[in-house]
Order: structure tokens, then C-alpha cells, then sequence
């Protein structure tokens, strides 16, 4: 890999994506069990993927201060909520807003994380290295995703929850070691841009797409497909339950990971030769198309996930 400290980044980064993968898979699968209930289930997933919304608001913030104090702070951040929920599960504590409000702090942190990790690619590398160096981080990345989405699954029905949030605490400890160690001579920091200015630059973007008829239909067929495939974050537990427990959901999960894995990668270098408006029929087409057809194989497991991980593909 491109240099020591580098390859301490990319180290961190797979193990700290590892931890939220495993927390997430445990804790909707400790919410179904707690709850047996599918609007808790969506409550849950609205707390892990809300954070990423919000991210916006930090930018500002990540500029204006030392992006390896930051990485520390936030993974550590991260491993107080996890050893916070380690204790409640431990005491058998039967209140799913506690849990719910927990993951969303601890969501919150694990979003931050990656544009932080992001900033600090270009201060670690040779500009001609940059492609390079993100093609690591996308693998650190997707590869770790798919890998312990899956294992999480195992882990529990090996280990119980409890069990899992524990391993997952030890990750949380070998990331914070791992970027407490990177070595970085960060600029000096500018504090010259007033907040009001980074609001103003924030509101362009919704200024833009407000003015032009072709970005309001885009944006408004995104929130409405993106809405409908969210819920499949809910959805996957109780399929999850329906084939047979926690290695379903984790094997689901995994699938999920792996086509969208294969589509940035594999697919899309098919469908760039095409014009932009083929590329999203095609790429809308498919995805509709394959979840048309989980529902016809909703009681063989294997044909429903392959099918499954077809239309992530997409």
C-alpha cells in the first residue's frame, strides 16, 4: 500500500466499518426480538440512516479543525455508545426508545467518520496517487460491508447480541489505537469563514434544483424510489425472520452489499457507454424488474437472495 500511514487509514477504516456493520445487524435484530414489531424495526432504521442526511450541517466544522483529533474523537464517541448499550442489554432493560435514540448518537458519529476519512486521503498521498488511494478506501470499505453484514448474522446465533455488541466494542478499540497512530503535519487551520457564508453556500444547491424543471423531477423521482427502497431496510429483518433467523438476515444483508458492489463496478462500466438517460432507465428498469421477482420467490431462500442481490446490482 502507498505509505505507513496511509495504510494505517485504510486499516482503520475497515475495522471501524466492520463495527458499525456489526452493531447495526445486531441491534434491528435485538429490536425484532425486544419489540416483534415491524414499525419499531423502521423506527430503528430511520435512526442509522437520518444521520447521513444531516452530515451537511458538519462540513464547516470538519474544515476548521484537525481532521486525525476529529477521527479519534468520533470513533471513540462511537465505542462509549456501544459499551453503553452493552450494559443496558446486560441489564435486560426493555425500553426500545433508549436503544433507538442510542444507535442514532452512535450513527451520527459513524457518518461523520467518513467524510473525515475522505479529507484526509489527499494529506496522506502524492496527488497521482489519489485515484489509487481511493480505490483502497472503497474496498476497505464495501469489502468489509458485506463481509461482517454477513458474519453478524452468524455471530449472533452463535453468541446472542450481547455477545456480538461486546466483539463489536473491540473493533471500536483497534480503530481508535489504529488512527491515534497516524503520524500527519495538518495545515493550519483558517478561521476566517463566518458560519452565515457556509449557510448561504449550503442553500445554492437547493436554490439550483428549485430553478430548473429537469432537476425538481429528478430529485422529486429520487426521494419517492429511495423512500420505497429504504423501507427495505425494515423489511430485510423480517425476511430475515421468515427464512429461518439471524444467518438469513446476515446472508441478505451481505447480498445487499455485494450487488451494489458489482454495480459500481462491474455494471458501470457497461453502462457509461451508453447516454445518461439510457443508463437510468436501464439501471430504475432492472431494480423494479428484480423486486417484482423476489415476491415470486419469496419461500426458496437461496432464489430469493440471488434475486435479491440482482437488484442491488441495479
Amino acid at each position: 500500500m502507498i505509505n505507513a500511514n496511509f495504510r494505517k487509514l485504510v486499516l482503520g477504516r475497515a475495522v471501524g466499518n466492520a463495527g458499525d456493520s456489526i452493531y447495526m445487524i445486531a441491534m434491528n435484530w435485538f429490536i425484532l426480538q425486544l419489540t416483534n414489531s415491524a414499525l419499531w424495526i423502521g423506527i430503528m432504521n430511520v435512526a442509522i440512516v437520518l444521520p447521513g442526511v444531516l452530515l451537511f450541517l458538519f462540513g464547516d466544522s470538519i474544515d476548521r479543525h484537525s481532521k486525525r483529533r476529529l477521527l479519534v474523537a468520533v470513533e471513540f464517541s462511537q465505542l462509549v455508545i456501544v459499551v453503553m448499550l452493552i450494559g443496558l442489554v446486560a441489564l435486560h432493560i426493555k425500553l426500545p426508545g433508549i436503544y433507538v435514540g442510542l444507535v442514532f448518537v452512535a450513527a451520527l458519529f459513524g457518518s461523520l467518520a467518513y467524510p473525515i476519512q475522505d479529507t484526509l486521503v489527499p494529506l496522506l498521498v502524492e496527488p497521482d496517487q489519489l485515484v489509487q488511494a481511493q480505490a483502497d478506501m472503497s474496498i476497505a470499505y464495501k469489502g468489509t460491508d458485506y463481509v461482517f453484514n454477513a458474519l453478524s448474522g452468524f455471530l449472533i446465533s452463535l453468541c446472542s447480541v450481547l455477545g456480538v455488541l461486546i466483539m463489536d466494542a473491540a473493533t471500536f478499540v483497534v480503530t481508535v489505537a489504529t488512527f491515534r497512530r497516524i503520524k500527519l503535519a495538518e495545515p493550519r487551520q483558517q478561521h476566517t469563514r463566518e458560519k452565515s457564508l457556509y449557510l448561504n453556500q449550503i442553500l445554492v444547491g437547493f436554490k439550483i434544483i428549485s430553478t430548473d424543471p429537469l432537476l425538481r423531477l429528478l430529485t422529486f423521482a429520487s426521494v419517492v424510489m429511495n423512500f420505497f427502497f429504504g423501507g427495505l431496510n425494515t423489511y430485510v429483518v423480517l425476511f430475515g425472520r421468515h427464512f429461518g433467523g439471524s444467518i438469513c438476515y446476515g446472508i441478505l444483508e451481505s447480498m445487499s452489499a455485494v450487488g451494489i458492489l458489482l454495480g459500481m463496478t462491474v455494471v458501470y462500466r457497461q453502462l457509461k457507454k451508453l447516454t445518461v438517460r439510457q443508463s437510468y432507465l436501464i439501471g430504475n428498469f432492472g431494480r423494479a424488474l428484480f423486486m417484482i421477482l423476489t415476491v415470486v420467490s419469496y419461500n426458496q431462500f437461496w432464489l430469493f437472495a440471488i434475486i435479491y442481490l440482482l437488484s442491488f446490482v441495479f
